[in-house]
C-alpha cells in the first residue's frame, strides 16, 4: 500500500510538470490530486529568450512589439506587474520609459506570450540624433559618424512611426542608430525632411536658373528648371543669390510637405562682382571656378553668389567646395593635402573585422546589382551639402576614393514606374515617368511627385558598371487616406525582383508565409517600399537585381520568432 501511494505521488508530480511546460494558461496553475489542490506559480518562468529591437509600444494594451534581428520577424508580447524590467545599470524600469528602436534582452513564455524579464543590454551602442550617415552604399554596409557597420534587410528602420527602408532615409534626415558590435539593429528617423520649390524660374524676364538657393547653410543648391529639393524640417532663412537676385525670406519646412517660394517677391538688380585672390599651396595647383580655370595669386573678377570651386594638383587630394562671393575683395587660402599611398589607403579602407565582410555569393550578387544609377545629361548639381565656413564650404562629394558623379558614357538609367509621376534627380527635374537619363555613379536622391499623391523620396547608390538599368518604384500613396489605407497601399507596392539573399539564421518555426526558401530579399517582405531595379545587360548573372540594401519592411506576427533559450 505504501508503495502504491508513493507511485501515485510520482505520477502526480509528472502530470504537474507536464502542465507547467505544455499548457501554461496563466501565472498560476491549479492541479487537483485526490483531496489536495496544488497551485504552481509561473512568475519568473520562461522558455524563450531573445535580443531584439523594440518595434512599437502600446501602454494601454500593455503590449510591446519586437523585431528579432536574426530572422527579421516581428512578434508581440504582453506584460503586467509580474514582468520585471531593468535598465542597463540593473535598476527598475517602467515600460513608459522605453523607446522605439531600443535594443533589449527579453525572456518570455511562448504559451502565454508574456514577458518574464526585459533588460536594457549594456552591449548595445547608441548614436543619437546625427545627420552624419550614409545608409545606402550598395554593399550591405552603412557609414555612421565615420565608422562602417553592417546593415541589411533584418535591420529595423522606422520613419514617421512606420516601417521604412534604408533607401527612404535621406541625407537631410536626422537619425538615431543602435546596434551590437558591427551590426545595426535599428535606425529611427528623429527629424525628417520636407521639400522646397520655386513658384517660377523667371523674374522680370530674367532667369533664376544658375543662381543659388540656400537654407541657413543646411542646403546649398544651384537652381535648375522646375527644381524640387529636399530639406531638413525646421525654420530657416532662405536666400536666393545670383543672376542679379539677392533675396531673403523666413520659411518653415514641414515634414513631408512642400514649401513653394513665391519668386514674385524677388527683385532683380545688376549683378555685383567681387575681386577674389586665390592663394593655394602647392603653387602649381590649378583652380577652377564653375568649370573655368582661373589664375592664382592675381585678383579675379567673380559675380556675387555661390560658385563651384575645384582645386587640383598632381600628388595631392583634389578638393571640391562651394565658393561664396559677397564682398568687394576677398582672399581664399587653401592648402591641399598630399594623396595617401595605395598601401595606406588599403590599410584604412575597412573598419570592421573579416567576419563581418564574409557574405554569401548570392548576397554579393544581389548587392552588386542593387547599385543602380540615376542622373541626367543636364548635369544635375549635388544637393544637401553642408557649409563649413562663411566663404568656402566643404562638399561631401570628396569623401570617398571611388569616383562620384562619374558619367558612364553610352549607358542610361530607365524609370518605368510609377507611371505619370514627375521624376527629380538630386533636385533637378528629369521628366514624366516613363523616362530615362544618363547613368552617373555615386549616391543620389530620387524624388517622385504626382498631383493628388504624397511626394516620396529615395536614396540610391550607383556603381560604375557599363550596363543599362531599369527602376520600377512603388506606386505613390494618395493624399488624405487613413493609416489603414496607407498600410494597405504600401503592402500592394511590394517588389517583383527575382534576386534574393539567403538568411541562414531563419527560424524554421516561423509562420508558413515565410517558410519557403528562407529568402530575406525585399521582394519577399510583404510591405516592401524599395524600388525594383533590373539590369538590361544580358551578360549579368541573372538579369535582375534588388535595389534594396536597407531594412526589411516585413511586419508579420510570429509566435516562435525568438530564439530558444534554456528554461528557468
Amino acid at each position: 500500500m505504501r508503495n502504491c501511494m508513493y507511485a501515485g505521488r510520482i505520477m502526480t508530480a509528472l502530470v504537474l510538470s507536464l502542465a507547467l511546460v505544455v499548457t501554461g494558461p496563466g501565472s498560476v496553475i491549479s492541479f487537483a490530486g485526490g483531496n489536495e489542490k496544488v497551485n504552481i506559480s509561473l512568475v519568473g518562468k520562461y522558455d524563450s529568450a531573445d535580443t531584439a529591437a523594440i518595434r512599437a509600444i502600446d501602454l494601454d494594451k500593455k503590449q510591446i512589439r519586437f523585431r528579432n534581428h536574426s530572422t527579421g520577424r516581428t512578434y508581440t508580447l504582453n506584460y503586467d506587474n509580474t514582468s520585471m524590467m531593468y535598465d542597463k545599470y540593473g535598476g527598475p524600469l517602467s515600460a513608459s520609459l522605453l523607446e522605439v528602436g531600443e535594443v533589449v534582452e527579453v525572456t518570455f513564455l511562448k504559451s502565454t506570450k508574456k514577458i518574464t524579464t526585459l533588460n536594457m543590454s549594456d552591449k548595445v551602442w547608441t548614436i543619437e540624433d546625427t545627420r552624419d550617415h550614409e545608409l545606402v552604399r550598395g554593399d550591405g554596409t552603412a557609414k555612421i559618424k565615420k565608422d562602417v557597420y553592417k546593415l541589411d534587410v533584418r535591420t529595423l528602420v522606422m520613419a514617421d512611426g512606420d516601417l521604412a527602408l534604408a533607401e527612404d532615409v535621406l541625407a537631410t534626415d536626422t537619425i538615431t542608430a543602435r546596434g551590437i558590435g558591427r551590426d545595426v539593429y535599428s535606425v529611427v528617423v528623429t527629424s525628417g525632411h520636407g521639400y522646397v520649390s520655386l513658384s517660377s524660374d523667371t523674374v522680370e524676364d530674367r532667369s533664376l536658373v544658375g543662381a543659388w538657393i540656400e537654407l541657413d547653410n543646411e542646403v546649398i543648391h544651384k537652381i535648375s528648371p522646375n527644381m524640387l529639393l529636399s530639406a531638413p524640417e525646421g525654420d530657416y532663412k532662405l536666400q536666393i543669390l545670383g543672376n542679379g537676385a539677392n533675396y531673403q525670406q523666413d520659411v518653415k519646412i514641414a515634414r513631408n510637405q512642400e514649401t513653394v517660394v513665391d519668386t514674385g517677391n524677388v527683385t532683380i538688380t545688376k549683378p555685383k562682382e567681387g575681386l577674389v585672390t586665390f592663394e593655394i599651396k602647392p603653387e602649381e595647383a590649378e583652380v577652377f571656378v564653375d568649370g573655368k580655370k582661373v589664375l592664382t595669386g592675381t585678383p579675379q573678377t567673380i559675380q556675387y553668389g555661390y560658385h563651384n570651386l575645384k582645386i587640383m594638383a598632381d600628388g595631392y587630394e583634389t578638393q571640391t567646395k562651394y565658393l561664396k562671393v559677397g564682398t568687394p575683395k576677398s582672399v581664399i587660402r587653401i592648402e591641399l593635402e598630399q594623396e595617401k599611398s595605395s598601401e595606406e589607403a588599403a590599410s584604412s579602407a575597412s573598419t570592421w573585422d573579416s567576419a563581418s565582410k564574409s557574405n554569401s555569393k548570392s548576397d554579393k550578387s544581389s548587392e552588386k546589382k542593387s547599385r543602380s544609377s540615376n542622373d541626367s545629361s543636364r548635369k544635375a548639381s549635388s544637393a544637401a551639402s553642408s557649409a563649413s565656413s562663411k566663404d568656402v564650404s566643404g562638399n561631401d562629394s570628396g569623401k570617398k576614393k571611388t569616383d562620384k558623379n562619374k558619367v558612364i558614357k553610352g549607358y542610361k538609367i530607365y524609370v518605368d514606374e510609377p507611371d505619370g509621376a514627375e521624376l527629380y534627380f538630386d533636385g533637378s527635374y528629369i521628366g514624366i515617368i516613363p523616362t530615362n537619363m544618363t547613368k552617373v555613379s555615386g549616391t543620389h536622391e530620387i524624388i517622385l511627385k504626382k498631383e493628388g499623391y504624397k511626394t516620396k523620396s529615395y536614396r540610391i547608390s550607383v556603381d560604375e558598371e557599363e550596363v543599362d538599368n531599369v527602376y520600377n518604384f512603388p506606386a505613390l500613396i494618395k493624399k488624405k487616406t487613413d493609416e489603414a489605407s496607407k498600410d494597405k497601399s504600401s503592402e500592394s507596392a511590394s517588389l517583383s525582383s527575382s534576386a534574393s539573399s539567403s538568411n541562414s539564421s531563419a527560424d524554421p518555426s516561423e509562420d508558413a508565409s515565410d517558410s519557403g526558401s528562407g529568402s530575406s530579399s525585399a521582394a519577399d517582405e510583404g510591405t516592401s517600399a524599395a524600388p525594383e531595379e533590373k539590369s538590361s545587360d544580358s551578360g549579368s548573372e541573372d538579369g535582375s537585381g534588388s535595389a534594396s540594401t536597407g531594412a526589411s519592411n516585413r511586419d508579420d506576427e510570429a509566435d516562435d520568432a525568438a530564439s530558444t533559450a534554456s528554461g528557468d
